[in-house]
């Protein structure tokens, strides 16, 4: 990018940090035996849709990839429109590693395609079952950075669950370490029943 096209006000768009994501594969041992949190065998990817032509064609080409996708390693997926008008893209499989692929296949074709602006989060869920708690582990694509979400319900969050789980996976991964930008994701669809 020169000087003319800064002054043009032209800049080329922020592209997502998507492999960073399989942090999270490695970090599973950590999560579902040290801290006895096992994945609820759901994620969810969250983007922002837009109306054009262009993008309509990356989601069928992402569809008609997930349908492959799915009939290999048996990873189930839907699609749901939150309140906001931000759409999900669910996924459900017992394998975690399926999971972390599956949702970097659909982050990589939305990046590839030049739309990784319209890239929110990837949220996986977990659960506490000795607390009987939901756990989520949002990944937010462009600071490239993990960070835990505690729902307690009624729009509540557990902060100091938070803080104990960014101690405990910081070496792990990589945490945000601005937690102004630990944003509640409510009603993520990553936990049975949702």
């Amino acid at each position: 990018m020169g000087l003319f096209d800064i002054l043009k006000g032209q800049r080329p768009a922020k592209r997502a940090n998507i492999d960073r994501l399989f942090a999270l594969s490695t970090s599973y041992l950590t999560l579902s035996v040290n801290l006895r949190l096992p994945s609820t065998g759901r994620a969810g990817v969250c983007f922002k849709p837009i109306a054009s032509g262009e993008f309509e064609g990356v989601i069928r080409d992402m569809d008609q990839l997930l349908d492959i996708a799915g009939r290999t390693t048996g990873t189930s997926v839907e699609r749901h429109e939150d309140d906001y008008g931000f759409v999900w893209i669910v996924l459900r499989d017992q394998s975690f590693e399926d999971l972390v692929t599956t949702a970097h296949m659909i982050n990589q074709t939305i990046e590839e395609r030049g739309f990784s602006e319209q890239l929110l989060c990837s949220v996986f869920g977990f659960e506490d079952e000795e607390k009987e708690q939901a756990v989520d582990l949002v990944y937010a694509y462009k600071r490239g950075t993990f960070y835990p979400f505690v729902p307690t319900g009624d729009k509540k969050r557990d902060n100091a669950r938070e803080l104990r789980l960014k101690a405990a996976l910081e070496k792990e991964m990589p945490i945000e370490q601005e937690l102004e930008r630990w944003y509640p994701v409510w009603g993520a669809p990553v936990t049975p029943g949702s």
